[in-house]
């Protein structure tokens, strides 16, 4: 019985560690850092913390000296086309309120509990590379994986004394507009389509998306598939790269790590997961984020939309 109980005992230690390391693998990654990178270089002058999940969750725990940076980041654009990049200066204003200076080392975190929480901190460093700053990480496995490791968390609301002194330096070639896909549809450009296998195929859709389907021979590769969120209760961490270059190469993404790829979702924040695997973390070098997505271009019947097929696979 001792034996038995030994036997568990070693078990359960395992299952332990592996939940909490199942994101170690790409601790090495600038463009993802571990709770124990964050616990040490916390307190770091340059280091500014941006808790990008929900404003009520911050109220209620977040990592100390993290600031409530819940948007907007994604607005209305001049044609009432919701969820897509604020303007610049307005980015800038925001940015230099949560105390962002061009040199700050930023860090991203979110709930860590879903795959869509993480696209939110994706979305996040996305716009922050169009930005310019480069220097941004997203933190493996969010809150959910901060708690889990029992670091200290605090109720106390963070505002900086004295705004940063952030500058944009646009770069749209990380940005992708409805005339540009609308021309680049049929070409060697790659289209990844992060939502769902269902809206993919056409099968559903959510109700304000005007169309089903999606753009003709596009790649279906959704972005919960990137992250062990929810399995065995694990937080958002994400996939190994060897198993995320492996998912890649199943869905048809080129090896060719300069081919042209243009991500979309519904709203921009799947694809901007889509962006984040495939740049930072497989580092391709020509990554896009369709910003209007779906929700820009199902309404416009001259962007011919698929449906009841599986892309560049027919």
């Amino acid at each position: 019985m001792n034996t038995c109980k030994a036997k568990l005992a070693v078990v359960l230690t395992a299952v332990m560690i592996l939940a909490t390391t199942a994101g170690s693998a790409l601790a090495g990654s600038k463009s993802l850092v571990s709770i124990d990178w964050m616990a040490k270089n916390l307190n770091k002058s340059n280091v500014v913390v941006l808790a990008v999940g929900d404003f009520t969750h911050y109220e209620k725990n977040h990592i100390p000296g993290a600031v409530k940076a819940f948007g907007p980041w994604q607005t209305m654009n001049d044609q009432f086309v919701g969820f897509m990049m604020p303007k610049t200066d307005a980015l800038v204003t925001m940015l230099r309120g949560y105390g962002v200076n061009n040199n700050s080392k930023i860090i991203v975190y979110d709930e860590g509990i879903t795959a869509m929480d993480t696209a939110r901190s994706a979305r996040a460093l996305w716009t922050l590379q169009v930005l310019g700053h480069n220097d941004v990480a997203i933190l493996d496995g969010g809150f959910a994986a901060w708690e889990q490791a029992d670091k200290a968390v605090s109720k106390k609301a963070v505002t900086p004394v004295n705004a940063g002194n952030f500058t944009a330096k646009l770069d749209n070639s990380k940005v992708a507009t409805m005339a540009e896909v609308q021309k680049k549809i049929g070409s060697k450009t790659v289209f990844l389509d992060d939502r769902v296998s269902t809206e993919f195929f056409g099968h559903e859709k959510k109700s304000h998306i005007k169309r089903y389907g999606h753009l003709p021979n596009a790649r279906t590769w959704p972005a919960n598939y990137m992250s062990n969120a929810g399995i065995e209760m694990s937080p958002a961490f994400m996939k190994d790269t060897k198993v995320l270059s492996q998912m890649a190469a199943g869905v048809g993404i080129p090896a060719n790590k300069n081919a042209e790829i243009i991500t979309y979702s519904n709203h921009g924040l799947q694809a901007a997961m889509g962006y984040f695997v495939l740049h930072d973390l497989l580092g391709y070098t020509n990554v896009k984020v369709y910003d209007g997505s779906i929700l820009e271009a199902a309404p416009n019947k001259k962007v011919k939309l698929e449906q009841f097929a599986w892309g560049f696979m027919k």
